[in-house]
């Protein structure tokens, strides 16, 4: 099996697995992906098709330092940018606008295509015996062992279920972010195969909750942001990998954030992948999503099971994933005791370690509402299904 092709894949997906440099060497390291091709889009009774980005993962790019302090310690940093190279304005931080329906014609605004420096994980820290400290906007490990450790070949893009089915974010239903604001991580060192992982992002809250105090300003601190702590420990040894995280979020007393809705969650996952040998790796997921309410109509319980396959034949490489998420929760409005289904599949061509050509397909049958997309509830139809051929380059 292509091992390595895979874990540059995985690398590439879904930002970077390490602050440090990519061969670990001291220095200064500029890292990313571009991928773009032919995208449909069928949602809803709407079909879209044209030439886009990010079928094949996240455009981005990566500054990377690493020092050598000496006595077994080292410094490192990176800074994280997602790009937007297929639109005018994406990467100037204005959302581009397009004319819609009626009359008169509304204009309407295309938030999901717009690009900021900066805007993907970015962290500096230390490591050495004790393991490695790092401080910044971090991807969380819910992140790589529900999506990396599970389909490595597809992470959080077409094919994978991550945002349809499959959840790396405590908000789940609403907010796919991977990451939070002031965040503080330790991972330990390995030892006998085993690994733990901690962050941490401390609940700020400003009691006066007015931003009218003449001396208390956003540069003396955020003043309002939902607490949020994971830990993870991860086993490898062998054919083996697998990972059990928590993820918890508080954001009582929080203003602007704290809804009566939402004010306490959190997401277990636990995965684990087996490579048989011969090209083949077979990797299962199990995940369970609870936001505390004070109805019992707005509690979310759901659960979530995958399985995929992934088989490595030379330069091929072929994938196939499916999942189901289920609302257990029988009073919810609209979604409650519904099962969301999902099918995803990958061909990928490598032409060489840093470019490949790929094909990707995923349907989802949302009758369970798990994706941000679907607030049609009058929708009859809420069957969903994305594909894209393109190109993608690791460098």
């Amino acid at each position: 099996m292509k091992k390595s092709l895979i874990a540059l894949a995985a690398l590439a997906l879904v930002g970077a697995a390490s602050a440090q440099t990519s061969d670990g060497k001291p220095g200064f390291q500029i890292t990313g992906n571009l991928n773009a091709g032919y995208v449909s889009n069928s949602y809803g009774g709407n079909k879209a098709t044209g030439w886009e980005q990010n079928g094949m993962g996240t455009s981005n790019i990566f500054f990377r330092g690493l020092e050598d302090l000496g006595g077994g310690l080292k410094a490192h940093f990176m800074h994280g940018t997602d790009i937007q190279f297929m639109t005018t304005n994406g990467d100037q931080g204005i959302l581009p606008t397009f004319a819609g329906s009626g009359s008169p014609a509304a204009t309407l605004t295309n938030a999901g295509a717009q690009g900021t420096f900066g805007n993907d994980q970015k962290m500096v820290g230390i490591s050495g015996g004790f393991g490695t400290v790092n401080f910044g906007t971090i991807n969380n490990q819910s992140l790589y062992g529900g999506i990396s450790l599970f389909n490595p070949t597809v992470g959080t893009s077409y094919g994978g279920g991550y945002g349809s089915v499959i959840c790396a974010s405590l908000a789940c239903a609403g907010n796919y972010g991977v990451r939070t604001d002031n965040t503080m991580e330790y991972k330990s060192p390995v030892m006998s195969g085993f690994q733990v992982f901690y962050q941490n992002a401390a609940k700020q809250k400003n009691n006066n909750q007015s931003t009218t105090v003449a001396n208390w300003t956003p540069a003396l601190g955020l003043q309002n942001q939902a607490g949020w702590t994971e830990v993870s420990a991860k086993y490898s040894n062998g054919p083996i990998v697998a990972q059990v995280t928590r993820l918890d979020t508080d954001a009582t007393g929080v203003a602007a954030i704290a809804a009566a809705s939402q004010v306490k969650s959190h997401l277990d996952t636990m995965t684990a992948a087996y490579d048989l040998g011969n090209g083949l790796r077979i990797g299962a997921i199990r995940q369970a999503y609870l936001k505390n309410s004070t109805t019992a109509a707005s509690v979310s319980d759901r659960t979530t099971t995958g399985f995929n396959a992934i088989y490595t034949m030379g330069a091929n490489t072929f994938m196939l994933t499916s999942a189901q998420a289920k609302e257990n929760n029988t009073l919810r409005a609209t979604y409650g005791g519904k099962t969301s289904k999902f099918t995803g599949a990958q061909y990928r061509y490598d032409l060489s370690k840093m470019t490949s050509l790929q094909a990707r397909w995923e349907k989802v049958d949302d009758l369970a509402g798990t994706f941000t997309a679907n607030t049609q509830a009058t929708w009859a139809d809420r069957v969903r299904t994305r594909s894209t051929l393109g190109l993608n380059v690791n460098f």
